[in-house]
């Protein structure tokens, strides 16, 4: 379950009463991400934020009443993108393909966001809604692929929800190691596809071992 803002929190960009503050809104929330980004989240201000989208202080206050409530906005996305990014991508029969696909798709989505997701790690440290968020998102994530592997694994030899654990833990950390940590210091990182292969493989091997070993 997703955690909510504090009953202080400003109403959200859906539910925003005018077109005018809807736009407003979001011209905050992309200067947030913005200096998230580039900052880092100890870095960003909410100074340089309103200074990005272009509007007095006091006016960007009205929308949010600090830097981690609009952070936490973001987040909520990203999670929701994330968790999406690999719908629809399962064609029965052709596991490899589709375990390829919805790696490419996770990939791609992970590596568009590198930067605001390094932020919002930061964030994690200092702000607990803020991990619950990344825990949500992984126990979800977790849970659906533990429904899958007790589907697939025809002889009972692993643990669903540990298998998914480690597994959905692996293909995270790579993603972390290649677009954040690797490229901060200009080392080496595999092409989308070949992060794809990569990935797909390991799972594919590690569910379908009798397959491929024939």
């Amino acid at each position: 379950m997703t955690p909510h803002l504090t009953s202080t929190s400003k109403p959200s960009l859906r539910s925003a009463p005018t077109k005018k503050g809807q736009l407003t809104r979001a011209r905050i929330l992309d200067a947030g991400r913005d200096v998230l980004a580039d900052r880092g989240y100890f870095g960003a201000t909410v100074g340089e934020i309103a200074e990005r989208s272009g509007l007095a202080l006091g006016s960007t206050y009205r929308y949010f009443n600090n830097k981690d409530e609009l952070f936490l906005e973001l987040l909520e996305e990203l999670v929701e993108a994330l968790y999406t990014s690999v719908s629809g991508s399962w064609i029965k029969g052709k596991e490899l393909e589709s375990l390829r696909e919805s790696s490419r798709r996770y990939l791609k989505t992970y590596r568009a966001n590198r930067h605001l997701i390094a932020g919002l790690l930061e964030m994690s440290a200092a702000v607990p809604e803020c991990a619950d968020l990344w825990w949500n998102l992984r126990e979800k994530t977790f849970g659906r692929k533990s429904v899958y592997l007790q589907r697939v694994d025809s002889d009972g030899s692993l643990n669903p929800e540990y298998a998914a654990a480690a597994l959905g833990t692996m293909v995270e950390q790579l993603a972390y190691h290649w677009y954040i940590e690797s490229e901060k210091r200009g080392a080496a990182v595999p092409s989308l596809d070949e992060a794809a292969q990569t990935v797909s493989l390991i799972w594919y091997r590690a569910i379908y071992a009798h397959r491929a070993d024939r």
